[in-house]
C-alpha cells in the first residue's frame, strides 16, 4: 500500500488527506499548527473565508465531509455582480442556469475541522499535530521529524502554502511578484436584511467587495494600496469602510479586521522524481479577486488522485502537471486581466471591459457558460 504524508494540515491538505485515505493509501498529515479540532467551536466567524464553487461543494459531500461542517458557518449564494469604473453592472444567477446556487460562503476553520472529524474515522490514516520536519532526506524519501522520529514515504505532497518547506526541499524554484496592494477583510453586522448575493465594485484605488455570511452578516473586502492598509489603524479603517459601504448597506457595526499583501507565484514546476508533489498555494497562489485559490487547490487534489488511480506514480505525477499547471495558469493570467483591465486609467483597455460586459448582458449563451464556469462546470 502506497504510504502518503502530507505536509500541512489546512483546507486543501486536509481535503487531499480525505480523498488520499478514501482511496485506499496509507496516509500521514503533519501539521506543525495545533489539531484544527482541539478547541471548542467559536460562536464568531473568523476572518479566514472562503468561497466554495459548486462543484467542489460536491465534491466535498462525495468526500463525507461537508455533512460535518457547521451549518452556522456557511452560507449559500444564488447570484453575484459586477460593476465596472465606469458603472456598468452585470448580474450572475444560478436561475439562469436552472441552479439553486452557485456556491457557499464558508469559514476555512469549520471547513478544516470537518477534515479533520472524517480522517479521525479511518484506520489507515495518522494525524500528528504540531510536528514539524527537521530534515528532508529525498534521495531515500524519509524524513527527520522534530521528536527524531524517522519516517518514511512513497509519495510527499507539499500542502504548506506559499511559503512551501517542502518546494524548497525539492529544490523547486518559484516565481511571482507583488501587486503593491492589500486586501483588507472585516466582519460587519448588518442591519438591512442582506440578498443572498455576492458582489464586487472596481474603482481606480482598487476595488471593494461583499459576501454574505447569513442575513445580517457580512464579509466586507476593500483593496487597496499597500501604503494605505498596512499603517491605518482601527478609526481609519471604520472611517473608511463606513463611507464606502454605508451608502449600499445602511448601518453596520465592525466585528473584526485584518489585511494581507497580495502576491502572485507559481512553482517552476509541480513535482520532483524523488516523490514530491506540490498542491494549492504551495504550487500556485493566485489574486484574491474571483475568490479562485481555493476552488484551484480542490481541483489539484481530484486531478492528482485521479492521476494515482490511472496510472504508475512517476506517470501520474506528469500527468497532474500537465493538467494542472495549463488550468492554473489560465486562471491566474485571467485575474491579472481582471485586475489590469477593471483599474486601468486608459480608455481603451476600459471601453475593451465595457464592451465585454455589455456582451455577456445581453448573449444568454455566453452568459449561461460564465456562470457555468464560476460553479466549477467548465
Amino acid at each position: 500500500m502506497m504510504h502518503i504524508v502530507i505536509v500541512g494540515g489546512g483546507l486543501v491538505g486536509a481535503a487531499a488527506a480525505v480523498a488520499a485515505a478514501r482511496q485506499g493509501y496509507q496516509v500521514t498529515l503533519l501539521e506543525r499548527g495545533a489539531a484544527p479540532d482541539h478547541q471548542p467551536v467559536s460562536q464568531e466567524w473568523d476572518l479566514r473565508i472562503s468561497s466554495v464553487h459548486q462543484k467542489n461543494v460536491e465534491w466535498l459531500e462525495q468526500l463525507g465531509v461537508w455533512t460535518q461542517v457547521d451549518s452556522a458557518k456557511y452560507f449559500s449564494y444564488a447570484g453575484l455582480s459586477v460593476t465596472t469604473r465606469d458603472r456598468q453592472t452585470v448580474e450572475f444567477a444560478a436561475a439562469d442556469v436552472a441552479a439553486p446556487r452557485l456556491g457557499v460562503m464558508v469559514e476555512n476553520d469549520a471547513l478544516v475541522r470537518a477534515c479533520w472529524q472524517v480522517l479521525r474515522e479511518f484506520e489507515n490514516v495518522t494525524l500528528r499535530a504540531e510536528t514539524e520536519i527537521k530534515t528532508y532526506e529525498l534521495e531515500s524519501q524519509h524524513l527527520l521529524l522534530n521528536n527524531d522520529e524517522t519516517l518514511l514515504f512513497d509519495l510527499l505532497i507539499g500542502a504548506d502554502g506559499a511559503n512551501s518547506a517542502v518546494a524548497r526541499a525539492a529544490e523547486i524554484g518559484m516565481r511571482g511578484w507583488d501587486y503593491d496592494m492589500r486586501c483588507l477583510l472585516a466582519i460587519a453586522e448588518v442591519e438591512q436584511p442582506l440578498a443572498a448575493k455576492t458582489w464586487e465594485v472596481f474603482r481606480a484605488e482598487g476595488p471593494y467587495a461583499l459576501l454574505p455570511l447569513n442575513d445580517h452578516l457580512a464579509c466586507l473586502i476593500d483593496y487597496r494600496a499597500e501604503a494605505v492598509w498596512s499603517d491605518a489603524s482601527t478609526e481609519q479603517v471604520e472611517q473608511a469602510l463606513h463611507e464606502t459601504f454605508a451608502p449600499v448597506l445602511g448601518a453596520f457595526t465592525l466585528q473584526k479586521h485584518a489585511s494581507f499583501p497580495l502576491r502572485r507565484q507559481r512553482a517552476l514546476r509541480y513535482f520532483d522524481s524523488r516523490g514530491v508533489v506540490l498542491i494549492g498555494d504551495a504550487a500556485h497562489s493566485i489574486h484574491p479577486l474571483a475568490g479562485q485559490g481555493v476552488n484551484l487547490g480542490f481541483v489539484d487534489v481530484q486531478t492528482l488522485m485521479s492521476a494515482l488511480a490511472a496510472s504508475e506514480l512517476r506517470t501520474a505525477l506528469k500527468t497532474y502537471e500537465r493538467k494542472q499547471t495549463l488550468v492554473n495558469q489560465q486562471m491566474m493570467r485571467m485575474m491579472d486581466a481582471i485586475h489590469f483591465g477593471f483599474r486601468s486609467e486608459h480608455l481603451l483597455p476600459r471601453l475593451a471591459v465595457g464592451l465585454g460586459l455589455q456582451a455577456v448582458a445581453k448573449i444568454k449563451p455566453i452568459k449561461q457558460q460564465i456562470i457555468k464556469a464560476a460553479m466549477g462546470w467548465s
